[in-house]
């Protein structure tokens, strides 16, 4: 049996919660509406404003983000870029 091809629309988009774990399972092409985990929790974020993506902060692990490189947002308030 072939494996399925990866791309768009095919895969979960697998975010994880910089604080607490949860793993989004909506399929990758959700954007912009909230991560959703199993367990309940949604949420919305956005690049870390500390490590800028790198999940990195001084060679040690992002305190922001927990190295996932996104941090949680408020939806309402927040201003990409």
């Amino acid at each position: 049996m072939s494996e399925r091809s990866r791309g768009l629309g095919r895969d979960l988009c697998g975010r994880v919660h910089a604080v607490t774990g949860a793993e989004c399972y909506l399929p990758d092409t959700h954007y912009p509406r909230p991560h959703h985990a199993l367990s309940g929790e949604s949420w919305h974020d956005g690049l870390c404003t500390l490590c800028a993506g790198s999940g990195l902060h001084t060679s040690t692990l992002c305190p922001r983000c927990n190295g996932t490189a996104f941090e949680p947002v408020d939806p309402d308030t927040y201003l990409p870029g």
